[in-house]
């Protein structure tokens, strides 16, 4: 058995031998001609204009690291603007969050948001107290936003200070 070993791994060194052979003589042959087909695709402005792109990114972002802080700085250093004497701060309303609703894990496709008044009441229902949280008005009702789903279920709700110009009741 050990003589049929030896006279297999003698006709494999044989294949391996002829193989490194026949590679050898066809790099040769194939070695010039791949060179050269090589030499003839590649650019030589290829390198040259990507070093260029290169070093110009590196150029801008340099250039806009060192002026950045200086605009920040200098924009910061600048004298307040004179604002215009008579001009009032436009009103702005104050709201709670919006408060999810019984039907809120409904899908939802297109809702609207409906400004609605409510009894006073309706802020108990939510922990929530009247004393300053929203604006009540003359009828004991408050101001709220309802989010109201293209089915015609109330998905949630917010109260509403509503905005108002200095001096006036609402």
């Amino acid at each position: 058995m050990t003589d049929d070993l030896d006279r297999l791994q003698r006709a494999f060194r044989a294949i391996a031998l002829d193989d490194a052979a026949d590679a050898e003589r066809a790099a040769r042959r194939i070695e010039p001609a791949l060179l050269a087909e090589m030499r003839a695709r590649r650019s030589p402005e290829r390198p040259r204009s990507i070093s260029r792109i290169v070093g110009l990114a590196m150029a801008a972002a340099l250039v806009g690291g060192l002026a950045a802080p200086v605009w920040i700085v200098t924009r910061g250093a600048r004298p307040p603007r004179a604002e215009a004497p008579n001009v009032a701060a436009p009103p702005v309303e104050i709201t709670t969050s919006f408060l999810p609703l019984a039907y809120s894990a409904m899908p939802l496709t297109d809702a609207r948001v409906v400004r609605l008044e409510v009894p006073r009441t309706a802020l108990a229902a939510f922990g929530l107290t009247p004393i300053d949280a929203v604006e009540t008005t003359r009828t004991g009702t408050v101001l709220a936003d309802v989010l109201v789903g293209d089915d015609g279920l109330a998905r949630a709700v917010r109260f509403v200070r509503a905005a108002r110009a200095p001096g006036v009741t609402p």
